[in-house]
């Protein structure tokens, strides 16, 4: 069987400091990862980046490597940074105890109490558009703006939708 050579997935993430996006989501590590785990993904997030398949400078990467080596650094980095689980790891056991990503282990459905607004009415009144129209005046106009009478009789005879009134002209 020929294997079908398939192009290398480009991983971006956000233009955030590296201290803002953190170690952990740097290299891929749980909070709880160990030394050894640190410097397997290092080592892969290096290939990945020379490969030029995750856009992270090599200096953020080493950098992330740096903080999680040092415990100091790690705690300090941990409180500061974005990432996806609390210290004791409560995301991590409701994703264990609920199936976590797994399609197949889900045991939980979501509840969904939000209301259909197929047959939903306003509380309030709305006016009649040609009235609103009609109530709208238009001044003279002076003789050293001749275009503005145009501009405002063509923005008068648009349809008038309040989500897509121009701001500026």
């Amino acid at each position: 069987m020929s294997k079908i050579p398939v192009a290398p997935v480009v991983l971006e993430l956000a233009p955030l400091p590296r201290e803002q996006v953190g170690p952990f989501l740097l290299l891929g590590v749980d909070k709880t990862a160990d030394q050894a785990a640190v410097e397997s993904h290092w080592a892969e997030r290096l290939k990945w980046a020379r490969r030029e398949q995750i856009k992270v400078p090599l200096g953020d990467i080493n950098w992330a490597r740096e903080v999680l080596s040092d415990n100091d650094k790690r705690i300090r980095a941990d409180a500061a940074s974005l990432n996806l689980d609390t210290a004791d790891g409560v995301l991590r056991a409701l994703a264990e105890r609920f199936g976590g990503d797994s399609p197949a282990g889900v045991r939980c459905q979501p509840h969904d109490d939000e209301k259909g607004l197929a047959d939903y009415s306003p509380a309030v009144e709305l006016p009649d558009l040609e009235a609103l129209r009609a109530s709208i005046v238009v001044g003279d106009v002076p003789e050293e703006v001749p275009a503005a009478l145009g501009i405002l009789e063509s923005f008068l005879r648009q349809p008038l939708d309040p989500w897509k009134l121009p701001v500026s002209w």
